[in-house]
C-alpha cells in the first residue's frame, strides 16, 4: 500500500510540474530577498545526465550564490543586483562523484557548491578553487543519539580537523540523518564553532541577510526537473512549518533566549 502511494504521489509532483502549475507557485514564493537551499548527496555518473537537466533548469530561474557569500564580508561587498531569487546548493557526506563530477558542473555555470563532509574528503583543493567546505560531523555521527560528551568530540574535533587542513574556520555546519536529530547541546557546541548551521528542513531563507540557522530542501537527484519544479513550487511548503518553529524553539533554548 505505500508503495502504491508513494507512486502516486511521485506522479502527482511530475504531472504538477509538467503543469505549469509548480512553475507559477515558484515565481510567487520566491523573491530577490529570498534564498532556496537545495540538498543533494550523491551523484553517480548513471543519473550525472539528470543532475546536468536539473542545473540547466536551476540556472535559468535563480541566480548561484556562493557559500562565502553568507559570510558579512562578501555579503558588503556585493555590488551587482539581481532580480531574479537566490540559490545555493549544498552536497551532503562528501562522495567522490562530488569532486570528480559535481564540482566541475557547477564551476562552468560559475556556481560553487558548499559540501558537508566527515574529514577526509578532497576539501584543500575544492576550498582554494571557491567551494565551500563545511562540517558533517567527525564519523557522521547521529547527534540527537549519543552522550553530550560524545557529541561535543564530534562537532569540535571535526571542526578543528578541517580549520587545521583548510588553514582558516570552518564556517558551516550541518547534522546527519533527519531534522530532528539534533539536541540543544548539539546545536549549541555547534553553534559555537560555527557561522551557520544548515538543517534537513525544507523551506525559504532570508537575502541577503540569512539567519544562522538555515533550512535546506532536499532533492532527489534521481528525478527528472518536473518533479524538482514541483518541490520548488511552494504547493509543500506547508509541510515545513511546525518542523521549522520546532527548529527555531530548538535554536532559542541553545542560546537561551
Amino acid at each position: 500500500m505505500m508503495g502504491i502511494f508513494s507512486t502516486m504521489g511521485n506522479f502527482l509532483r511530475y504531472v504538477t510540474g509538467r503543469s505549469g502549475v509548480a512553475s507559477l507557485g515558484s515565481r510567487l514564493i520566491h523573491s530577490p530577498q529570498s534564498l532556496r537551499v537545495l540538498m543533494y548527496h550523491d551523484v553517480p555518473e548513471s543519473l550525472f545526465g539528470h543532475f546536468k537537466s536539473h542545473m540547466a533548469w536551476l540556472s535559468r530561474h535563480f541566480e548561484f550564490v556562493r557559500p562565502n557569500d553568507l559570510l558579512p564580508h562578501d555579503l558588503l561587498r556585493e555590488t551587482k543586483v539581481s532580480r531574479r531569487p537566490k540559490m545555493l546548493l549544498t552536497f551532503d557526506d562528501g562522495c567522490a562523484d562530488n569532486y570528480e563530477l559535481v564540482a566541475p558542473l557547477l564551476e562552468s555555470y560559475d556556481a560553487r557548491g558548499l559540501f558537508f563532509v566527515c574529514p577526509g574528503f578532497q576539501i584543500v583543493e575544492l576550498d582554494r578553487r571557491g567551494h565551500g567546505i563545511g562540517s558533517h560531523t567527525l564519523t557522521h555521527a547521529p547527534l540527537a543519539h549519543i552522550s553530550e560528551a560524545e557529541a561535543t568530540y564530534e562537532v569540535e574535533q571535526s571542526a578543528a580537523l578541517l580549520a587545521s587542513w583548510l588553514g582558516h574556520d570552518c564556517h558551516f555546519f550541518a547534522w546527519t540523518y533527519s531534522w530532528d536529530e539534533i539536541t540543544p547541546h548539539s546545536l549549541k557546541i555547534a553553534e559555537g564553532h560555527h557561522r551557520f548551521c544548515f538543517s534537513p528542513c525544507g523551506g525559504l531563507n532570508l537575502w541577503p541577510r540569512p539567519p544562522r540557522l538555515l533550512a535546506r530542501t532536499s532533492v532527489d537527484v534521481s528525478k527528472p526537473v518536473p518533479y524538482l519544479q514541483t518541490q520548488l513550487s511552494g504547493l509543500q511548503e506547508w509541510a515545513y512549518k511546525s518542523k521549522q518553529e520546532w527548529l527555531w524553539r530548538l535554536w532559542s533554548s541553545a542560546n537561551g533566549a
